[in-house]
C-alpha cells in the first residue's frame, strides 16, 4: 500500500488540491494525506480534497500537524505528524512531496515506486536547479556533509534539502522512533531525514526528474534567512554522528542536460539581496567574527561588508563556514545575523562571480567546490 503526503502551510490552496489530485489519480496510491500548519490553512484545502476524493474514489484526507518537535513549529511537526501517522496504520510506502510544485505528475510517483521495486528502502527525487537556486544546499548543507562524512555518498547527494522522498514502511518505523528525528519541528527536518536513513542500511537511491522541479522563486535572499539558520543547525547536530556504512548501498539515474529555460532563470533579486549587507559591520557581529584566525578576520573586517563580499571565495568560505559549524547558536540574534550576512557575501559572491559564466561552468564550479572540501576534510 502507497500513500502520498503533501505538507502545506502558506502555499496556493488551489495548487495543494491540483498536487492532491495528481496524486490520487494515479493507479500505484492508496491514499493521499495533505498535512496542513493549523485549521485556518487547512479549511479551503479541505472542501477541495472532499471533490477530489469523490472524482477519484480515493481516500483524501487533510490532517493538521501536532505538536511533536522541540524547536519552531514548522514543517518538521508537519513531517513527523505524517510519519507518526503512517507507521501507526502500517503503510508499506510513503511518499512526500512540497505541495508547492507546480510541474508534479505522475513520473515522479512512477520513478520512486520503480526504484522501490527494485528493493531500495529510500527513494529521494534529484532534479536539475537553476544556477543561483538552492543556495543553502550549495553553501551550507552539502559542505557540512563533505566536512562531516568526507568518505560517505552522503556529499555525492544532490538534494539532501529536498521534500521530494519515498520511504518503505522499515525506513517509516526507524524515523518514527527517532527522537533526533522527532525534535527537529523546524526547515531543519530535512537534512535530518536524509541523514537518519543514510545511516539504515536500506539502500538509497536517486531518481532524476529531467524536467526540475519548478516552483515559485525568491524576491530578495532575506525570504530564506529562517530556512537558513534552521538548516545551518541542523548541519551542526550531526557532528560526531556515525557515517553511512563502507559500502551502503547507493544508486542513482543517470545525469541528463537541463531544460534550456530553467538555465536561464536567475532565482533571486540580486540588487535587492545585495542592499541587505549593509556598509559597517555591527559591533556584536564583530565580536564574534573575532573569534575566527586572525587571517581570515582581518579580510572580513577590512572593510564593510558591502566592499568584502567578493572576496568570499571557496577557501575562504571554507574557514567560514567552519567557524559556524563550531560556534553557531541557533535563537541567539547576533550569530543569526552573522549566519545569515555571511552566507549571504557567498552567495552573492559566487553570483557574481561564476553564476554570470552561464549553467554549465555554474554547476562545474559548484560541484567542484564540493569535492575540494572533501579533499580537505579527508586530509585535516
Amino acid at each position: 500500500m502507497s500513500l502520498v503526503v503533501l505538507p502545506f502551510k502558506s502555499e496556493d490552496p488551489t495548487l495543494v488540491a491540483t498536487n492532491l489530485g495528481v496524486a490520487a489519480a494515479q493507479s500505484a496510491v492508496d491514499e493521499v494525506w495533505a498535512v496542513a500548519a493549523d485549521e485556518a490553512v487547512a479549511a479551503p484545502v479541505r472542501i477541495l480534497a472532499d471533490d477530489i476524493a469523490a472524482f477519484r474514489e480515493k481516500t483524501v484526507r487533510v490532517i493538521i500537524q501536532e505538536r511533536i518537535g522541540k524547536l519552531r513549529p514548522g514543517k518538521g511537526d508537519a513531517m513527523n505528524t505524517a510519519i507518526s501517522r503512517a507507521a501507526e496504520e502500517g503503510w508499506d510506502r510513503v511518499h512526500f512531496y512540497d505541495a508547492d510544485i507546480t510541474n508534479f505528475d505522475a513520473s515522479w510517483i512512477d520513478g520512486a515506486e520503480t526504484a522501490a521495486d527494485r528493493g531500495y528502502g529510500v527513494v529521494r527525487h534529484r532534479f536539475p536547479r537553476a544556477a543561483t537556486d538552492a543556495m543553502i544546499t550549495w553553501m551550507i548543507t552539502r559542505p557540512a556533509l563533505a566536512r562531516l562524512f568526507p568518505g560517505s555518498f552522503l556529499p555525492l547527494l544532490d538534494q539532501p534539502l529536498g521534500g521530494e522522498v519515498l520511504l518503505t514502511r522499515v525506513a517509516v518505523e526507524s524515523l518514527a522512533c527517532s527522537e533526533m528525528v522527532r525534535r527537529r519541528s523546524d526547515w531543519g527536518i530535512d537534512t535530518l531525514l536524509t541523514y537518519a536513513t543514510s545511516v539504515m542500511d536500506i539502500g538509497l537511491y536517486e531518481h532524476h526528474v529531467a524536467d526540475g522541479k519548478r516552483h515559485a522563486l525568491y524576491g530578495s535572499l532575506h525570504e530564506l534567512r529562517e530556512m537558513l539558520v534552521e538548516c545551518l543547525d541542523a548541519a551542526r547536530s550531526l557532528e560526531g554522528q556515525p557515517g553511512p556504512a563502507p559500502g551502503a548501498r547507493h544508486g542513482s539515474d543517470p545525469a541528463a542536460e537541463a531544460p534550456e529555460d530553467l538555465k536561464r532563470i536567475v532565482a533571486y533579486d540580486v540588487v535587492g539581496s545585495r542592499r541587505l549587507l549593509g556598509m559597517i559591520w555591527p559591533e556584536d557581529e564583530v565580536r564574534l567574527v573575532a573569534h575566527l584566525p586572525d587571517e581570515v578576520a582581518g579580510r572580513l573586517l577590512s572593510a564593510g561588508p558591502d566592499r568584502v563580499f567578493e572576496q568570499m571565495d571557496a577557501g575562504l568560505w571554507y574557514e567560514v563556514h567552519g567557524f559556524l559549524m563550531g560556534r553557531f547558536v541557533l535563537g541567539d540574534p547576533s550569530w543569526e545575523s552573522l549566519a545569515f550576512r555571511l552566507w549571504l557575501m557567498r552567495v552573492l559572491a559566487y553570483t557574481i562571480q561564476h553564476a554570470s559564466q552561464g549553467y554549465e561552468e555554474s554547476m562545474r564550479y559548484l560541484r567542484s567546490t564540493v569535492d575540494l572540501y572533501v579533499t580537505a576534510a579527508s586530509s585535516s
